[in-house]
């Protein structure tokens, strides 16, 4: 505006001051000389500092009783739902304008959670002084053999622990009943290795992380629960992710194990936790703790491990139970994905099984155990001595071992059928398990033999081995249509006996379709086998992401693109108890053969699993039943 326009304004503006009318005038005046404003300035100046909305009263009082109705409706949900509602805010300090202060409690949490955080690497889990033992004693840094995590302290502090039901992922009345199915059926396919806690309370008190095991394991056996395992399952790993760099105790350890041992797209990585965090425990030198504890004597000190669990003989006996548990697991996941153990086979506790065994208080699930330590210790060194990363065929000298180690197996499955008995849960089922076992070590030893053949002859020298591995294949799927126990633990046992079942029925399609001539086969039975075979797990209760369900298409794919391949076409499926004798395996000592799978001879069994699905690339171990 003119500078003579202004001083007008002004001007006029102090002649008119003394009458309410000119004070109109003068003050239209001024707002014509002054720029537009587009919007009226209500907040003071430290809500303008920190640009907050300055709020009319009237709005203030209509957004509280907003407020205060969320409030009230957020509540009734929560009492409603049984969990607990949301903290109240913190107003901001005085000493700090416009900025919000942590509360002492959350600054108590984060220093809690820095310190429970596990020196990277801990303390050695060897009884001899390693090179980090020193540094963590010259360096000052607290290793603590504590394994109690921060999340864990501040529960007992504060008397609350979540689990699945306080935060309202499933309810009380199904997670009783989950709890009660996996207790009084599921875990004696896994030798009772459930621990202590077997009541639902019990397991929310003491071991929430073993609850969510639990719960999700035995929602995946119940094809009434999709949706209950998938919140379950969801949860569950969110608890293992979030307490990676956290001190966890045993019943970590063992819900790990268990769903190792069932939850097959992750059993590497539970698995591969638990034996890292077994290590930093020591679990292994339980083993010394038992009999030195019983003797007197030993072969090294005590360890030096003060967890509640080494104080008596029973949580000694535990532990030692699940380190032979993660033993077997790791085991079962080197020959399902052809690579390297974790846990050496070699360690005393390993090497040590017969004097585990011959305790006066050994019982029916230890027995069961040890069978598998003995029988993963004979396939191990098949692995070591026969398999290999590259398809490259077996060299004519290795006839020999192979011979060497199916007389190994031989004699296995002779020692431990005679001390199998009937379970009080599963029946029979340990009994059918074991030579379902013997089979798989069969079938894992004759596989060897068609390694990198890609369609070529077999080598004389090795005919046997394959007609074995021909002959394992289809004992097993005869086992599993004419052994009741097998068919009703199809939903229930570990996924390590799906996994070798659709190996033996991906290698025998793969045997009939390039070999059938060379030995002698007869491809419409064993199609006929395999058809039938595929109905029953049809037929069989269970939900999408068991394996089971997701095993069945991709082996029914390979039956018809085989039988395609030949020129034949797939014979319908024999019902399930009608299955006729073509097929049984001839009641003689032959090198390579079984023994008849008679009443008597079905002995003791036992349960395992391991990883992920997927179609098997003949004659590797890798699974994708899925595409």
């Amino acid at each position: 505006m003119p500078k003579r326009k202004r001083e007008l304004a002004v001007e006029n503006g102090h002649n008119e001051s003394s009458s309410d009318q000119g004070q109109k005038g003068g003050q239209s005046l001024v707002e014509e000389v002054l720029p537009g404003i587009t919007r009226k300035i209500t907040a003071c100046a430290a809500c303008r500092k920190n640009k907050t909305m300055a709020l009319p009263a009237s709005d203030v009082v209509a957004g509280g009783s907003h407020v205060t109705h969320l409030h009230g409706t957020l509540d009734m949900l929560c009492q409603h739902i049984g969990v607990e509602g949301p903290k109240a805010l913190r107003s901001v300090g005085h000493d700090r304008e416009g900025s919000y202060l942590p509360a002492d409690n959350d600054q108590n949490q984060t220093q809690q959670e820095e310190e429970g955080c596990e020196v990277s690497p801990p303390d050695s889990p060897s009884a001899v002084q390693a090179p980090i033992d020193t540094f963590l004693d010259i360096a000052k840094i607290r290793s603590p053999h504590s394994s109690d995590s921060p999340a864990s302290a501040r529960a007992s502090r504060s008397g609350t622990r979540s689990d699945l039901i306080s935060k309202g992922i499933i309810s009380a009345t199904i997670a009783e009943r989950l709890v009660h199915h996996y207790f009084a059926r599921l875990d004696h396919y896994l030798y009772g290795i459930g621990g202590e806690y077997q009541g639902l309370e019990q397991l929310r008190a003491n071991a929430p992380i073993l609850f969510a095991a639990i719960c999700t394991v035995s929602a995946l056996h119940d094809p009434q629960e999709r949706v209950v395992y998938e919140a379950c399952n969801r949860e569950f790993r969110s608890l293992v992710a979030k307490s990676t760099f956290e001190k966890r105790d045993v019943d970590h350890i063992r819900a790990l194990c268990i769903t190792s041992f069932w939850l097959a797209d992750a059993s590497r990585i539970f698995c591969s936790d638990a034996i890292r965090r077994a290590a930093d425990i020591r679990l292994h030198r339980s083993f010394d703790a038992l009999f030195e504890d019983r003797t007197g004597s030993g072969s090294g000190p005590m360890p030096s491990v003060t967890s509640p669990s080494m104080q008596n003989l029973s949580a000694a006996t535990d532990r030692v139970r699940l380190w032979y548990l993660l033993f077997v697991c790791d085991q079962h996941l080197s020959i399902l994905h052809n690579r390297d153990s974790l846990l050496r086979s070699d360690k005393g506790i390993a090497v040590g099984w017969e004097l585990y065994l011959h305790r006066a208080e050994t019982t029916e699930s230890d027995v069961r155990i040890l069978s598998q330590v003995s029988l993963l210790l004979i396939m191990g060194q098949v692995r070591d001595v026969l398999g290999s990363d590259n398809q490259t065929p077996l060299p004519p000298a290795l006839a020999g071992q192979i011979l060497n180690y199916s007389r190994q197996l031989d004699k296995w499955y002779t020692k431990f059928s005679a001390l199998f008995v009937t379970n009080a849960f599963i029946g029979d089922f340990p009994k059918r398990g074991l030579q379902l076992h013997y089979q798989f070590g069969k079938l894992y030893l004759g596989h060897q033999v068609f390694k990198g053949l890609r369609g070529r002859p077999i080598p004389p020298h090795f005919l046997s081995a394959a007609t074995m591995a021909h002959d394992t294949a289809v004992s097993i799927f005869e086992m599993i249509l004419s052994e009741p126990e097998l068919q009703e633990g199809l939903v229930g046992m570990p996924h390590y006996f799906h996994v070798m079942i659709a190996f033996a029925g991906h290698l025998l399609l793969q045997i009939c379709q390039n070999y059938y001539e060379q030995l002698a086969i007869k491809i419409q039975d064993d199609f006929q086998l395999i058809n039938s075979a595929l109905n029953l797990f049809r037929n069989t209760q269970c939900i999408p992401q068991h394996p089971i369900w997701r095993m069945t298409p991709g082996l029914n794919r390979k039956l018809h693109d085989c039988a395609a391949s030949i020129g034949v076409p797939v014979p319908s499926a024999v019902p399930v108890g009608g299955l006729s004798t073509q097929h049984a395996i001839p009641d003689q000592e032959a090198l390579y053969y079984p023994p008849v799978p008679t009443a008597e001879a079905s002995q003791p069994i036992d349960e395992l699993l391991f990883t992920d699905f997927g179609e098997f690339n003949f004659p590797d171990l890798t699974s994708n039943f899925m595409t």
